[in-house]
C-alpha cells in the first residue's frame, strides 16, 4: 500500500482478534521520537479537528440526515471519540496561532475515524 491510512478513536479490533478499545495510532518508531507531552498534543489536535468537523456537519446538514445518523450511533451504544490520554465525553480545543480556543461542553465526534494521505490499495 502507498501513502498512509491512520485510524483514530475506538475500534473493535482486527478480524482475527475482536477486542473493543482505543487504537494505537502511532507507530513504534513515531512514538519513540515523541515525548509524552508531544503525543498528548498530537492526540488533542486530532480530537479537536474531528470534533470541529462533526459539529460543523451536524449543524449544516439537513435534519433528515443528522437525526438517523445520531440514532444509529446511539442504538449501537458507541462512545464519543477519545484518545488513551483523554476519554472525556465532551469538550475539545483547537490550538490556533492566537492561542488555545476551548469548547469545554461541546459534543465530540463519533467513536472512530480514519484519516488518509495519498493512500492506495491495489486490487
Amino acid at each position: 500500500h502507498g501513502g498512509e491510512l491512520i485510524q483514530y478513536g475506538w475500534n473493535a479490533g482486527a478480524c482475527h482478534l475482536r477486542v473493543f478499545g482505543l487504537v494505537n495510532n502511532l507507530t513504534q518508531k513515531t512514538r519513540k521520537n515523541l515525548t509524552d507531552d508531544e503525543h498528548q498534543q498530537k492526540d488533542g489536535a486530532i480530537l479537536g479537528i474531528l470534533a470541529l468537523t462533526w459539529n460543523l456537519l451536524t449543524k449544516t446538514l439537513p435534519e433528515e440526515v443528522v437525526a438517523p445518523t445520531r440514532a444509529a450511533i446511539a442504538d449501537a451504544g458507541l462512545p464519543p471519540m477519545a484518545s488513551k490520554e483523554d476519554i472525556s465525553e465532551h469538550g475539545y480545543y483547537l490550538d490556533l496561532p492566537c492561542g488555545r480556543l476551548q469548547f469545554q461542553a461541546a459534543e465530540r465526534a463519533p467513536a472512530e475515524a480514519y484519516m488518509s494521505q495519498n493512500y492506495t490499495a491495489y486490487v
